[in-house]
This record gives C-alpha cells, structure tokens and sequence, in this order.
C-alpha cells in the first residue's frame, strides 16, 4: 500500500495573527509549528516567510534561517517545501531568483505564475534548472485548464516529466468561494483519461471549512493532503483549531480509520522521487 503524504501549511501568504494569535510569521514560530507537526503525522511542510510587518516575502535568507531551524531541530525528519507565491508582488525573475539562492529539496510553483503569457522561455529554462539541481517542483494547478495546458507544455517539453508531483487547488482565498469535492472530480476525470500521460503523486488543498470533507475524499481515491492555516483553521468538528498540528493530527487519524499508513519523510522522497 502506498502510504499517505500528509503536508503542513501552516501560514500561507496572506493571513496574519489578526486572524489567528497562533499563526507562525517569525522564523521561530515557524520552526516550532513545523517540527510540532512533524511529530503528530507529517512528512512534510510547505512554507511560507514573513517580514517583520508580517507580510508574505521572497526572501531567501529568511528560508535558509527557517530550513537550518528545522534541520538543526530534527535532522532530515521533515521535507520542507518553499513557496514562489507571487500575491501580486513579486515578478517571474524574483521567484526563480529565490529557488535558485535557496537550493531547497522542494519547492511548490503556480503555473500559470511561472509559465505567464510570453514568459515561456524562462520559465522553461527554470524547470529544466530545478531537475539539474534537484529541486523537486510540484505544479499548483488551480483548475481544468491549469492541468491541461499544465499536459500540453510538457508534451512540447517546456517542463520535463520526469516525476512531476502536483497539487489541486479547491476554491479561492475569497471567503465565498470554498473548496468543493465536485471540483476534485474536474481533476481527476483529466488525470484519469487514458490519453493523460501516468504522472507522479497528487495533492489536494481546500479552502475553508470543507478542508477535511474535500482531503478525506482524496485520501480515498489515493491522492495526498496538504492542510493548515494557509487555507482553512477549523476541524471538521466546526471548532476552531489551535495549531496546524492540530488539522494534521485529524486528517491523520481519518487516513488511519481508511486503512491508509502514513508516510514518513523518507517514504515521500521515494514516492517524490527526491534522491
């Protein structure tokens, strides 16, 4: 059986502690949320970095600080993944910029953020460099048309194929619009076509409160989780949580009460192909 990669987010790019006081933003907060959910279920972590007005910033000293935290905390026991989130502010050149300065084991990027109208070749370029690297890239695709056009570029070879990891996006920031499984069912009826070329683990995020309904239903149907604050702070109970730690403690023991097992970090860098 495959086991279940459950993944940390525990801030995102856009909430502050104005909506929740336990929201990591410092480089020790972060740290200590992200080794806290290790030690309940998770093999890994995406991140995000503050600045000191606790606004979302690429910036690749604060990641190294964050990275040789959790190393220097727990070894190798969690594969911490870092963001290229643009939010409006940061351009194509900025996000390879970071990847590049940081060096991380993985790193998660919008395609159509990486891949804008006319920015083709250099993103290209920056897919290319990251498999030279190491660097493994999950591809945020955030509806039908992010995946299929997400197909055609690789089928042109703009991004290899070489074990890609992806992961759906269900609903928006936008409090009205919150993640739906119908939407999962747009995603997986592309993937599942037999024309679709077989590529590498899934993922599924929801925003607001049907976080849990719409990775529980992923878990199923054999894709993994990413959780957390970025996109929602509630438990499936309707109270709210008090960490991070916490939502990944539940979609732990729902996983578990499926009959799933739960990757540890080493198994998701097999499963990721991460040498």
């Amino acid at each position: 059986m495959t086991p279940t990669i459950l993944m940390a987010a525990p801030n995102g790019a856009r909430k502050t502690r104005s909506d929740h006081p336990n929201l990591p933003v410092t480089v020790p907060q972060i740290i200590e949320e992200a080794v806290a959910c290790q030690k309940v279920g998770a093999a890994m972590v995406h991140l995000h970095v503050r600045d000191q007005d606790q606004q979302h910033v690429l910036d690749s000293g604060l990641y190294t600080d964050v990275l040789s935290g959790i190393k220097e905390a727990i070894g190798r026991d969690l594969l911490v993944q870092i963001t290229t989130e643009a939010v409006g502010r940061f351009n194509q050149q900025e996000q390879i910029s970071c990847v590049k300065n940081v060096q991380p084991e993985a790193v998660s990027v919008a395609l159509r953020e990486m891949m804008p109208e006319g920015g083709e070749i250099k993103g290209s370029e920056f897919y290319h460099w990251a498999q030279d690297a190491s660097v493994h890239v999950q591809h945020i695709l955030y509806d039908a048309e992010d995946f299929k056009r997400f197909l055609l570029l690789i089928q042109k070879g703009s991004i290899p194929v070489n074990q890609p990891s992806l992961l759906f996006v269900l609903g928006r920031y936008a409090s009205d619009n919150l993640g739906k499984i119908e939407e999962l069912d747009l995603f997986l009826k592309i993937k599942q076509d037999p024309k679709t070329i077989d590529l590498g683990p899934w993922f599924v995020c929801a925003f607001g409160h049907s976080e849990a309904q719409c990775v529980s239903e992923a878990i199923k149907q054999g894709g993994h989780a990413r959780v957390g604050f970025e996109n929602n702070s509630h438990l499936s109970s309707g109270k709210e949580a008090i960490s991070t730690a916490e939502i990944i403690e539940q979609t732990r023991d729902n996983a578990l009460a499926m009959g799933k097992t739960i990757a540890t970090a080493q198994e998701a860098r097999e499963l990721l192909g991460i040498i």
